[in-house]
């Protein structure tokens, strides 16, 4: 007699805990930084390029850490190093509250930022990688929009907060809410890998077993030595240096352009409520389109959402960018996982992604310097808004011809 399968697959406990990695992650330690910078300052006597400094630090050491993730997450199960990094993170952003100094500040943002890449994009998608053979791109999209509604729960919270009770204690009341979902969700609930609850993964085929669709693929070595990889690469940082500059400065533009600095705010959070949206659809049309045709329309909508910051005057243009942005900004995390694994398969996927992934970030940590000096030079942000829908159009015409069907790894890659 067989054992009764269980009625809930726990490949979605492992998206519902995923969703919550990343809504107390990049939820609390990106989408709210800005809000910390005006009361530290001020209070401290930093300078606010001095304290800005620290989420550079925290995107660098994200990128080293995706850079060299395929070596740990071969040497150390994704399960330990996501325990680790969660007590790191939520005790380093803790102590943002009991730091006397600027140097500090940067020590615990070194701290926070291997952390974060202990716990976010490569390990996630790693997870779900595991646990799904099949409606991959949903459960991605799913996991990862947590950082959107994170990004929105977490401003407001924050703002009333600070304004309550000051810096300091805002930092410790999110470093606690931190340590009470993070810690419970990866020492109890994570799972590396179908088999250690006994199970096997979402799709699987009866004629395949987990370690033939497992060794599928390219190795990094292979993969470094074609063009094609690099070309990945440059298109992925390009892309992340378009959605970047549009994430970073829609705010500040919308007020030189004339809109309130409430409007304009307003404006913003409709756009990360958007895209928490967005990204749990757009794994979806993954999943039914395939992923040159999702990615391209991933394209476009950056393209269109750019278009509207140009003519933003015009009041109806500014649901073009809520709508684009939801759909463009959303490929920055939900599609390198699925492009990867369909250009080079499951062989050495931590390796590669995490080689793409570094390349992701090196792209936004450009990109403020890019936008700023275009800002200083012209006095508006239109002329780097209409050179990114230029980059915008050389990105999508890279991934058309990346992802051509003769591309994909089952070809006898």
């Amino acid at each position: 007699m067989q054992p009764s399968r269980p009625r809930i697959f726990y490949g979605w406990v492992i998206v519902a805990a995923s969703f919550l990695v990343m809504f107390c992650t990049i939820g609390i330690v990106n989408n709210c930084a800005g809000l910390f910078i005006k009361p530290v300052c001020d209070d401290m006597g930093f300078s606010r390029g001095g304290m800005g400094v620290n989420m550079t630090i925290i995107a660098a050491c994200q990128m080293v850490m995706a850079l060299f993730g395929g070596k740990i997450f071969a040497r150390f199960d994704v399960k330990t190093v996501m325990r680790v990094s969660s007590l790191l993170l939520a005790g380093g952003y803790f102590a943002y509250s009991l730091a006397p100094s600027l140097p500090v500040f940067y020590l615990l943002s070194v701290v926070i930022g291997f952390s974060m890449g202990g716990l976010t994009t490569l390990p996630l998608s790693l997870l779900i990688g595991n646990w799904f053979h099949q409606r991959r791109g949903f459960a991605v999209g799913v996991a990862f929009m947590g950082s959107g509604i994170g990004g929105m729960l977490f401003n407001a919270l924050a703002g009333q907060l600070l304004t309550a009770l000051g810096w300091r204690a805002t930092y410790r009341i999110l470093g606690i809410i931190a340590f009470v979902v993070l810690v419970p969700v990866c020492w109890l609930v994570i799972r590396t890998r179908p088999a250690d609850k006994g199970l096997e993964p979402y799709g699987k085929q009866e004629d395949e077993s987990v370690e033939e669709f497992d060794n599928r693929g390219m190795s990094l070595h292979q993969a470094l030595r074609t063009g094609r990889f690099w070309v990945l690469c440059f298109a992925a940082a390009l892309c992340n240096i378009t959605l970047s500059a549009l994430n970073q400065n829609v705010t500040p533009h919308l007020s030189d352009e004339g809109y309130s600095l409430a409007t304009a705010a307003n404006i913003s959070a409709l756009m990360l409520g958007g895209l928490a949206v967005g990204k749990m659809s757009l794994g979806w049309i993954y999943d039914k389109m395939g992923t040159r045709r999702a990615t391209l329309f991933a394209n476009f909508c950056t393209i269109f959402s750019l278009l509207g910051t140009i003519f933003c005057r015009f009041p109806p243009m500014l649901a073009v960018i809520i709508l684009g942005f939801a759909f463009g900004n959303a490929f920055g995390s939900v599609a390198p996982p699925l492009i990867v694994q369909n250009l080079y398969g499951r062989r050495e996927y931590g390796a590669i992604l995490g080689v793409v992934t570094a390349c992701i970030n090196l792209g936004g940590t450009v990109t403020p310097v890019m936008i700023g000096k275009v800002y200083d030079v012209f006095g508006s942000y239109t002329p780097a808004f209409s050179a990114m829908i230029a980059t915008s159009a050389l990105v999508a015409v890279c991934f058309y011809l990346l992802l051509s069907p003769k591309a994909e790894y089952r070809e006898g890659q």
